[in-house]
């Protein structure tokens, strides 16, 4: 391992997780930029597709509760160093099976054990790695780098196997060889919390869900505003990747061109995330109200392709399909902020997030076989319902973020507040 403190190594360390993250869900979402190309190989129906994230969720709703608890008894650089480097060998091996079905389901449960411990390390390595009054810009920083990353990650792949006619097995090997300079990067560039103890940084992460305060927060509204808040923009940030297939079935391009707007549309369009941070702290000083701008913005967005039909102009199509996602990441990357006008004390919103982020789980393990089934079932009118379905989701956000505004002004005027008298007198 390379060992110093210097801003070059600085850098090369937050590149590192950059680089990761962007990259170590590559596998997991690989029907988001190849999903013609994967049902072809797998020869699948659009639900089973699906279903392969579903199943992940599934194996990850129990892991959810338990990996928090193990990320303070364990060394950060070491999770995360078992993380990426066991999607490596996940990756290569799944590569000799992959077009079948049955090891594809494996691997996909596979990937939920080997990242248990994942994301509750990076969050808690970001947030400390050049000290707590850092976190903002080594955040920003972070975002940047995984964008870019995880454009390259499918970008290079796509490039690599249309040049050389692989097709999706080639596709996974290529995502091995990506990931497993990911590994090398963190095995030489992260310091483990022994090293950085030395230099005076307590590697803290974020506090997991305590019993104990679960009663206090499931009676507090802003808990469920939470629950919606992140259901309604991970639903629309997932599943802008339904365009990919969309412009191949019904607008009738070429899987390979459609891939490269798929690279663009659910990667290359995340450099917009940090407009998201400008608009709700700068011009309407509000992410609810930014909410309420924004999901109405993606509503119509969702509701144009209504119009589009195969005799409409391909390049004009296809240029707008990347639209929506300038909107949704903007939209998606302020989520959290919303807590600001929740208020939710310190002592029980780790609680509160913990227990509202679990929405996730909905769409990543009940929308995808949905969607699937509605396109197995209906064909290409299976668009129409899952982009109404969007619309629907929309419309959700919007009276979530008025809920909000409501619950904010009566904190602000004394008529509701959080009563945490029996929790603080236990304490």
């Amino acid at each position: 391992m390379i060992k110093g403190n210097s801003k070059f190594l600085k850098f090369m360390r937050l590149f590192a997780l950059g680089y990761m993250g962007g990259t170590i869900y590559l596998l997991m979402y690989v029907r988001y930029v190849f999903y013609d190309q994967m049902m072809a190989a797998l020869q699948c129906t659009n639900a089973q597709l699906g279903f392969l994230n579903s199943v992940c969720s599934l194996v990850s709703l129990p892991l959810g509760f338990i990996g928090p608890y193990w990320v303070d008894k364990l060394d950060a650089k070491k999770v995360l160093l078992f993380s990426i480097g066991g999607m490596t060998v996940v990756t290569f091996v799944y590569g000799f099976f992959a077009n079948s079905y049955t090891a594809s389901v494996i691997c996909f449960v596979a990937q939920a054990l080997v990242m248990v411990c994942y994301w509750s390390c990076l969050i808690k390595y970001i947030n400390n790695l050049g000290g707590e009054d850092e976190a903002g810009n080594s955040f920003g920083m972070y975002y940047l780098i995984n964008g870019l990353s995880g454009a390259f990650g499918n970008a290079f792949p796509l490039w690599v196997v249309t040049k050389f006619n692989l097709g999706y097995q080639g596709v996974i090997f290529v995502y091995g060889g990506i990931t497993l300079v990911a590994t090398i990067l963190i095995w030489l560039f992260l310091e483990d919390e022994k090293q950085l103890s030395e230099r005076g940084i307590q590697l803290k992460g974020d506090e997991p869900i305590n019993i104990r305060h679960i009663p206090y927060v499931l009676k507090w509204p802003g808990t469920y505003i939470i629950f919606f808040a992140y259901l309604t923009t991970y639903t629309l940030y997932a599943n802008v990747s339904y365009f990919n297939p969309y412009l191949i079935d019904v607008i009738g391009i070429d899987p390979d061109a459609s891939s490269v707007y798929s690279v663009i549309r659910s990667y290359g369009a995340m450099v917009i995330a940090p407009v998201g941070g400008i608009m709700a702290d700068k011009v309407f000083k509000s992410t609810s109200t930014w909410y309420i701008v924004a999901f109405a913005i993606a509503g119509v967005m969702w509701a144009v392709p209504f119009l589009f039909s195969s005799e409409s102009n391909v390049t004009m199509v296809c240029i707008y399909s990347i639209l929506p996602s300038l909107v949704i990441f903007a939209l998606y990357s302020v989520t959290y902020s919303i807590l600001r006008e929740l208020h939710i004390p310190t002592m029980v919103a780790g609680t509160a997030i913990g227990l509202g982020s679990q929405s996730g789980l909905i769409v990543d393990g009940v929308w995808p076989t949905m969607f699937g089934s509605w396109l197995d079932k209906f064909g290409n009118t299976g668009y129409t319902y899952i982009f109404t379905f969007m619309i629907a989701m929309c419309v959700a956000g919007i009276l979530n973020a008025l809920w909000a505004k409501n619950l904010d002004k009566k904190c602000k005027s004394g008529k509701k507040a959080l009563n945490l008298s029996g929790l603080q007198k236990n304490s």
